[in-house]
């Protein structure tokens, strides 16, 4: 696909192992905060499972299968703990103490019950690369950072701002929104961030993108808002051919590697698009919908539960609390 301008970005070295930012929405009352040093060694802390039993900290994981999906749950986070990332492979989560404030607490929980806790100045997104042994955190400024999953290190690998969950393809670039500021969002560009050159080249000419998910045939479908209201376009190597056109009140839309896509409507609940050309179905209450690996189940929010839905809407399976998908396609409900 062809890059339409770059952009240098200030940065340090940094881990070679991310290779993608997978985007969640624009979140747009998040304050910026100060950016502190590019290594945040200082602070961090390391707890066997006895020692966050003891200390009351314990947080378990739960994992079962549900179709062709992994779900975790979390168990016994601290009240007010937001969910941030969970590995492909299920077996670890990166939770947050607090979102967008000038301070918090990231903690990377194994299902050893092993914890690290590394301070931010603020903390809007994460997300853990393919095996797991590092993740990219978009701090309370829009910093994007390198941390490394077992000694919690990190690295700076641009100022930003950018909004949106980090997650990975296969180059070793990394796809993030690059905004303004981070108070206020009014644009938000889909850019494609080289970390060992900190060059950050546009993808798309669309003025207000919410979300990126890759394809498994190896493009793009970035969620965009227009005069018309939010539209499903796919970014291939000759230009962008629309998806879906959502209208007017479609917010939280999630694209499924298949091409498959969820979204909410307020007051309405959920819908599916099944195909392009395809007219949206509506599968049940809820919100903030998240594809499974595979397209075939959805994991949505209702009140304080998350729930597994097949794509018909029948109920899979019943979360109280935290949860995700293992190897969700681009999001957390």
């Amino acid at each position: 696909m062809s890059a339409s301008q770059g952009a240098v970005v200030r940065r340090t070295p940094g881990d070679p192992r991310i290779a993608a930012l997978v985007i969640v929405p624009v979140l747009a009352t998040l304050a910026a905060v100060g950016l502190a040093s590019a290594e945040r060694q200082a602070g961090v802390t390391r707890l066997s499972a006895a020692e966050a039993e003891r200390s009351g900290s314990m947080i378990e994981l739960r994992s079962r299968a549900v179709g062709a999906a992994t779900l975790v749950e979390v168990a016994q986070p601290a009240d007010g703990m937001s969910l941030l990332a969970v590995t492909d492979d299920g077996r670890a989560v990166a939770l947050a103490d607090r979102v967008g404030e000038a301070s918090g607490m990231l903690t990377l929980a194994g299902a050893d019950g092993a914890q690290v806790q590394i301070p931010f100045a603020g903390l809007l997104a994460a997300t853990f690369v393919a095996d797991g042994s590092s993740l990219a955190v978009v701090d309370g400024r829009g910093a994007l950072w390198s941390v490394d999953a077992a000694s919690g290190h990190a690295d700076l690998l641009a100022d930003g701002p950018f909004v949106g969950s980090p997650v990975i393809d296969d180059d070793g670039s990394l796809l993030v929104l690059a905004v303004p500021s981070v108070e206020a969002p009014y644009q938000s560009h889909l850019v494609r961030l080289a970390p060992a050159t900190g060059i950050a080249e546009s993808l798309s000419e669309a003025e207000l993108v919410y979300a990126a998910f890759p394809l498994e045939v190896g493009d793009l479908a970035i969620v965009a808002h227009g005069v018309g209201g939010t539209s499903v376009r796919q970014l291939t190597a000759s230009g962008e051919r629309l998806l879906a056109d959502l209208g007017i009140g479609a917010v939280n839309v999630a694209v499924a590697p298949n091409g498959r896509i969820a979204f909410e409507r307020d007051g309405e609940g959920i819908f599916v698009v099944d195909a392009p050309g395809s007219a949206p179905q509506r599968v049940g209450p809820g919100s903030r919908p998240c594809f499974g690996p595979d397209g075939s189940l959805l994991l949505v929010r209702r009140g304080s539960q998350r729930v597994a839905l097949s794509i018909d809407g029948s109920v899979q399976a019943v979360a109280d609390g935290l949860a995700a998908l293992a190897g969700s396609a681009g999001c957390l409900p």
